[in-house]
């Protein structure tokens, strides 16, 4: 294969300034979505986890909730390579780092999603 076809099949371009922007955005987006389901304590994550099903906020759609919780994946999985200290949240037998228990939620809000 000779450099013509492989970039044909590639369709490769440079990375731009849209492009930036747009990852941006989605970065944001996801931050919001985040803040919004996760709350800003330990006590909010338990209190999503204890619920039926967690409290879905508006104005987002389900591919927001796909894009946090592969996020929230990369993340659980860092920190738990890490020393970095972390809560352990206990739901009835169930316990959880912080980052298990924000995927969790999210798991959680993308099966009442598709469930709808």
């Amino acid at each position: 294969m000779e450099e013509e076809e492989f970039d044909a099949l590639v369709q490769a371009r440079p990375f731009g300034t849209e492009d930036a922007m747009r990852a941006d955005r989605q970065v944001r987006r996801s931050a919001s979505l985040g803040i919004t389901l996760f709350g800003k304590t330990a006590d909010d994550l338990r209190r999503q986890l204890l619920a039926n099903f967690p409290e879905i906020p508006s104005g987002f759609d389900l591919s927001d909730f796909r894009q946090l919780l592969q996020t929230s994946v990369v993340l659980s999985a860092a920190v738990s390579q890490t020393d970095i200290a972390s809560e352990t949240i206990a739901v009835g037998d169930e316990r959880y780092t912080e980052w298990e228990a924000r995927c969790e939620i999210v798991r959680r809000a993308i099966e009442c999603l598709e469930n709808r």
